[in-house]
Protein backbone atom coordinates (compact mmCIF):
# COMPACT_ATOMS: atom_id res chain seq x y z
CA UNK A 1 0.00 0.00 0.00
CA UNK A 2 1.33 3.42 -0.93
CA UNK A 3 0.78 6.42 1.33
CA UNK A 4 3.30 9.15 1.96
CA UNK A 5 1.78 10.94 4.95
CA UNK A 6 3.48 8.74 7.52
CA UNK A 7 7.01 9.22 8.87
CA UNK A 8 7.67 5.48 9.36
CA UNK A 9 7.63 2.79 6.67
CA UNK A 10 8.36 -0.89 6.33
CA UNK A 11 10.28 -1.22 3.09
CA UNK A 12 10.59 -4.83 1.95
CA UNK A 13 10.78 -5.85 5.61
CA UNK A 14 13.27 -3.17 6.66
CA UNK A 15 12.56 0.12 8.45
CA UNK A 16 12.72 3.69 7.16
CA UNK A 17 12.03 6.70 9.39
CA UNK A 18 11.82 10.33 8.28
CA UNK A 19 12.77 12.95 10.88
CA UNK A 20 11.24 16.37 10.35
CA UNK A 21 9.15 17.52 7.40
CA UNK A 22 9.96 16.41 3.85
CA UNK A 23 8.31 16.96 0.47
CA UNK A 24 6.10 14.13 -0.74
CA UNK A 25 8.19 13.68 -3.90
CA UNK A 26 11.42 13.36 -1.89
CA UNK A 27 9.88 10.72 0.36
CA UNK A 28 8.60 8.81 -2.67
CA UNK A 29 12.03 8.93 -4.28
CA UNK A 30 13.75 7.62 -1.14
CA UNK A 31 11.22 4.86 -0.62
CA UNK A 32 10.98 3.73 -4.24
CA UNK A 33 14.72 3.72 -4.94
CA UNK A 34 15.58 1.94 -1.69
CA UNK A 35 12.81 -0.61 -2.31
CA UNK A 36 14.11 -1.43 -5.77
CA UNK A 37 17.65 -1.60 -4.41
CA UNK A 38 16.57 -4.11 -1.79
CA UNK A 39 14.61 -6.22 -4.26
CA UNK A 40 17.67 -6.41 -6.51
CA UNK A 41 19.90 -7.28 -3.54
CA UNK A 42 17.49 -10.09 -2.58
CA UNK A 43 18.68 -11.91 -5.69
CA UNK A 44 22.16 -12.17 -4.09
CA UNK A 45 21.46 -13.17 -0.46
CA UNK A 46 25.07 -14.06 0.33
CA UNK A 47 26.26 -10.58 -0.66
CA UNK A 48 23.04 -8.71 0.12
CA UNK A 49 24.50 -5.61 1.74
CA UNK A 50 27.22 -4.94 -0.83
CA UNK A 51 24.72 -5.51 -3.65
CA UNK A 52 22.26 -3.10 -2.05
CA UNK A 53 24.85 -0.36 -1.55
CA UNK A 54 26.17 -0.80 -5.10
CA UNK A 55 22.66 -0.51 -6.53
CA UNK A 56 21.90 2.62 -4.51
CA UNK A 57 25.00 4.20 -6.05
CA UNK A 58 23.53 3.56 -9.48
CA UNK A 59 20.39 5.37 -8.31
CA UNK A 60 22.44 8.48 -7.43
CA UNK A 61 22.67 7.93 -3.71
CA UNK A 62 26.02 9.53 -2.83
CA UNK A 63 27.49 7.00 -0.42
CA UNK A 64 30.26 7.54 2.10
CA UNK A 65 32.53 4.79 3.38
CA UNK A 66 30.84 2.04 5.37
CA UNK A 67 31.81 1.69 9.01
CA UNK A 68 31.49 -1.84 10.44
CA UNK A 69 31.38 -2.20 14.22
CA UNK A 70 30.76 -5.12 16.57
CA UNK A 71 28.97 -4.77 19.89
CA UNK A 72 29.76 -7.22 22.71
CA UNK A 73 27.36 -9.98 23.65
CA UNK A 74 25.19 -8.39 26.33
CA UNK A 75 21.52 -7.86 26.99
CA UNK A 76 20.42 -4.95 24.84
CA UNK A 77 17.68 -3.63 22.57
CA UNK A 78 17.65 -2.55 18.94
CA UNK A 79 16.88 1.00 20.07
CA UNK A 80 19.91 1.00 22.37
CA UNK A 81 22.15 -0.29 19.58
CA UNK A 82 20.95 2.47 17.25
CA UNK A 83 21.44 5.19 19.86
CA UNK A 84 24.92 3.87 20.67
CA UNK A 85 25.94 3.60 17.01
CA UNK A 86 24.62 7.10 16.24
CA UNK A 87 25.28 9.13 19.40
CA UNK A 88 25.60 12.46 17.58
CA UNK A 89 22.68 11.94 15.21
CA UNK A 90 20.06 10.40 17.46
CA UNK A 91 19.21 13.28 19.75
CA UNK A 92 16.46 13.17 22.35
CA UNK A 93 13.54 14.08 20.09
CA UNK A 94 14.68 11.76 17.31
CA UNK A 95 15.27 8.93 19.77
CA UNK A 96 11.74 9.34 21.11
CA UNK A 97 10.30 9.31 17.58
CA UNK A 98 12.26 6.18 16.77
CA UNK A 99 11.18 4.57 20.04
CA UNK A 100 7.52 5.31 19.24
CA UNK A 101 7.97 3.90 15.73
CA UNK A 102 9.50 0.67 17.02
CA UNK A 103 6.73 0.29 19.59
CA UNK A 104 4.13 0.58 16.83
CA UNK A 105 6.01 -1.92 14.69
CA UNK A 106 6.24 -4.40 17.57
CA UNK A 107 2.44 -4.32 17.88
CA UNK A 108 1.87 -5.44 14.31
CA UNK A 109 0.09 -8.76 13.97
CA UNK A 110 2.38 -11.32 12.37
CA UNK A 111 -0.41 -12.47 10.04
CA UNK A 112 -0.93 -9.03 8.46
CA UNK A 113 0.88 -8.22 5.19
CA UNK A 114 3.12 -5.67 6.96
CA UNK A 115 3.84 -7.96 9.91
CA UNK A 116 4.53 -10.98 7.73
CA UNK A 117 6.88 -9.03 5.46
CA UNK A 118 8.73 -7.66 8.48
CA UNK A 119 9.02 -11.00 10.27
CA UNK A 120 10.27 -12.79 7.16
CA UNK A 121 13.06 -10.23 6.91
CA UNK A 122 14.07 -9.78 10.52
CA UNK A 123 14.25 -13.45 11.51
CA UNK A 124 15.49 -16.46 9.56
CA UNK A 125 15.99 -19.97 10.90
CA UNK A 126 19.36 -21.52 10.12
CA UNK A 127 19.77 -25.17 9.21
CA UNK A 128 20.81 -27.39 12.14
CA UNK A 129 24.47 -28.44 12.23
CA UNK A 130 25.50 -31.94 13.36
CA UNK A 131 22.12 -32.61 14.90
CA UNK A 132 22.22 -29.55 17.14
CA UNK A 133 19.20 -27.29 17.66
CA UNK A 134 18.71 -24.71 14.90
CA UNK A 135 19.78 -21.13 15.45
CA UNK A 136 18.23 -17.93 14.13
CA UNK A 137 19.73 -14.97 12.30
CA UNK A 138 18.16 -11.69 13.37
CA UNK A 139 18.83 -8.84 10.95
CA UNK A 140 17.31 -5.48 10.12
CA UNK A 141 18.27 -2.36 8.20
CA UNK A 142 17.39 1.09 9.52
CA UNK A 143 17.26 3.97 7.04
CA UNK A 144 16.95 7.22 8.99
CA UNK A 145 16.35 10.38 6.95
CA UNK A 146 17.31 13.55 8.83
CA UNK A 147 15.79 17.03 8.52
CA UNK A 148 18.71 18.17 6.31
CA UNK A 149 18.14 15.16 3.99
CA UNK A 150 21.23 13.36 5.25
CA UNK A 151 20.49 9.64 5.29
CA UNK A 152 21.87 7.36 7.99
CA UNK A 153 21.78 3.65 7.19
CA UNK A 154 22.49 1.07 9.86
CA UNK A 155 22.32 -2.69 9.47
CA UNK A 156 22.20 -4.74 12.66
CA UNK A 157 22.77 -8.49 12.61
CA UNK A 158 23.09 -11.14 15.31
CA UNK A 159 22.55 -14.84 15.87
CA UNK A 160 20.26 -16.24 18.56
CA UNK A 161 19.41 -19.65 19.97
CA UNK A 162 15.68 -19.10 19.64
CA UNK A 163 13.15 -17.11 17.67
CA UNK A 164 12.54 -13.54 18.80
CA UNK A 165 9.49 -12.48 16.78
CA UNK A 166 8.36 -8.90 16.31
CA UNK A 167 8.81 -8.24 20.02
CA UNK A 168 12.49 -7.73 19.23
CA UNK A 169 11.61 -4.20 18.12
CA UNK A 170 10.46 -3.24 21.61
CA UNK A 171 11.88 -5.67 24.14
CA UNK A 172 15.55 -6.24 25.09
CA UNK A 173 17.34 -9.29 23.73
CA UNK A 174 18.82 -11.39 26.53
CA UNK A 175 22.53 -12.15 26.37
CA UNK A 176 21.59 -15.73 27.26
CA UNK A 177 20.22 -16.30 23.75
CA UNK A 178 22.75 -14.22 21.75
CA UNK A 179 25.54 -16.18 20.07
CA UNK A 180 28.73 -14.17 19.53
CA UNK A 181 28.99 -10.44 18.93
CA UNK A 182 26.29 -8.18 17.54
CA UNK A 183 27.39 -6.95 14.11
CA UNK A 184 26.56 -3.54 12.67
CA UNK A 185 27.44 -1.58 9.54
CA UNK A 186 26.84 2.17 9.36
CA UNK A 187 27.06 4.50 6.39
CA UNK A 188 25.77 7.93 5.44
CA UNK A 189 24.31 9.03 2.12
CA UNK A 190 22.54 11.81 0.27
CA UNK A 191 20.19 11.41 -2.65
CA UNK A 192 21.22 13.51 -5.65
CA UNK A 193 17.68 14.63 -6.41
CA UNK A 194 18.36 16.28 -9.77
CA UNK A 195 20.15 13.22 -11.11
CA UNK A 196 17.60 10.83 -9.68
CA UNK A 197 14.79 12.76 -11.37
CA UNK A 198 16.26 11.64 -14.71
CA UNK A 199 15.75 7.95 -13.86
CA UNK A 200 12.66 8.23 -11.65
CA UNK A 201 10.29 6.85 -14.27
CA UNK A 202 12.62 3.91 -14.93
CA UNK A 203 12.65 3.01 -11.24
CA UNK A 204 8.86 3.24 -11.02
CA UNK A 205 8.45 1.07 -14.13
CA UNK A 206 10.82 -1.58 -12.78
CA UNK A 207 8.97 -1.65 -9.47
CA UNK A 208 5.63 -2.30 -11.11
CA UNK A 209 3.13 -3.23 -8.40
CA UNK A 210 5.78 -3.92 -5.74
CA UNK A 211 5.12 -0.68 -3.77
CA UNK A 212 1.61 -1.99 -3.09
CA UNK A 213 2.88 -5.29 -1.64
CA UNK A 214 6.31 -4.40 -0.18
CA UNK A 215 5.88 -0.85 1.14
CA UNK A 216 3.79 -0.21 4.24
CA UNK A 217 3.26 3.07 6.14
CA UNK A 218 3.19 2.70 9.92
CA UNK A 219 1.31 5.13 12.12
CA UNK A 220 3.25 5.69 15.33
Amino acid sequence: MESFKSDTYIVNGNITVFFGTHAKQFKKDILHSSLLGQLIADQSPNTWLSSYITTLGKFYWTINKTNPHNFPNETTSLLNIVSTALPDAIQKERLQQLSDALSSIAQLAADTPAGETLLNRVQKQNAPVDGEAPTFTVSTLFTLVCENKKILSLQIKLETTRAVGLAVFEQPISDKIILGDIESVLWTTYLSEDNYAKIRDQVINKLGSKPHTCLFPIEA
